[in-house]
C-alpha cells in the first residue's frame, strides 16, 4: 500500500508541473493574441537593396535609367522590413504607373513587397498599425498620394538596409527630377528605426541635399 501510495504520489506530481507549463504556456499565447506582440529577431547584416543602372530601350533608341532590386532580398523580407521599404515606396517614386486608374496605382518595390496599390487601404491599415506610435509617419500614410511621374517627382537613386537583432537602418539616396526644365537634383537620407515586436518607432532621421 505504501509503495502504492509512493507511485499515486509521483504521478500526481509530475501532471502537476505537465499541466503548469502547458497552462503558462496558453497564457503566454493568448496573452500575444490580445497584444498583437509577436517576437521578431532581425539578423545582422547590411546589404544594398535598390539602385539604378542604365539600360538601351529600343523604342526610344537610347539608354534609360532603370530602379533594379535584390531579388534575394526581396523574396526572404521580414515584416518590420517590409513595413519601413513599404512606407517609403509609398512617399517617393519608384516607377510607378495607373493600372485602370488613379485608384489603382502599381508600383515597383511595392510590387516586389507583396504589398497592394499603392495608398490602397491594406497598405494603410499594415503600415499604420507597424508605426502606431509614430504620429506624423501614420499621418503621412493616411495622407498618401499615389506619386505618378509629373512635372517634379522623387525618386529612388540607391537604398542600403543595415539590421540588428532589434533595429533597422535605411541609407537612402535619391533623385529629385524636373522632367520639364530637364534637370535633376540629388539628396540623401539616414533613417533609424527600433523595433519592439510588432512595432517601429523612428529614432533619427536626417537629411541632406546635395
Amino acid at each position: 500500500m505504501e509503495q502504492f501510495n509512493k507511485y499515486a504520489i509521483r504521478a500526481f506530481v509530475f501532471t502537476f508541473v505537465l499541466f503548469c507549463g502547458l497552462f503558462i504556456q496558453y497564457v503566454s499565447d493568448a496573452s500575444a493574441v490580445v497584444t498583437g506582440h509577436n517576437s521578431i529577431t532581425l539578423k545582422d547584416t547590411t546589404v544594398k537593396i535598390i539602385w539604378r543602372e542604365e539600360i538601351y530601350d529600343r523604342g526610344i533608341k537610347a539608354n534609360v535609367s532603370v530602379l533594379k532590386l535584390n531579388e534575394s532580398f526581396f523574396t526572404g523580407i521580414s515584416d518590420p522590413e517590409k513595413a519601413v521599404i513599404g512606407y517609403l515606396a509609398s512617399t517617393i517614386g519608384n516607377e510607378c504607373y495607373t493600372d485602370g486608374g488613379k485608384q489603382n496605382v502599381k508600383c515597383k518595390i511595392l510590387t516586389a513587397l507583396k504589398m497592394e496599390s499603392q495608398c490602397s487601404e491594406a497598405n494603410k491599415i499594415f503600415l499604420k498599425n507597424w508605426f502606431r506610435d509614430e504620429p506624423s509617419i501614420a499621418a503621412q500614410i493616411e495622407n498618401c498620394k499615389p506619386t505618378i511621374t509629373t512635372t517634379v517627382e522623387k525618386t529612388f537613386d540607391e537604398v542600403k538596409i543595415s539590421t540588428t537583432a532589434n533595429s533597422i537602418k535605411i541609407s537612402l539616396k535619391g533623385l529629385k527630377l524636373n522632367i520639364k526644365e530637364n534637370t535633376a537634383s540629388k539628396w540623401s537620407e539616414e533613417m533609424s528605426f527600433s523595433l519592439d515586436g510588432d512595432k517601429l518607432t523612428l529614432i533619427e532621421r536626417t537629411k541632406k541635399e546635395k
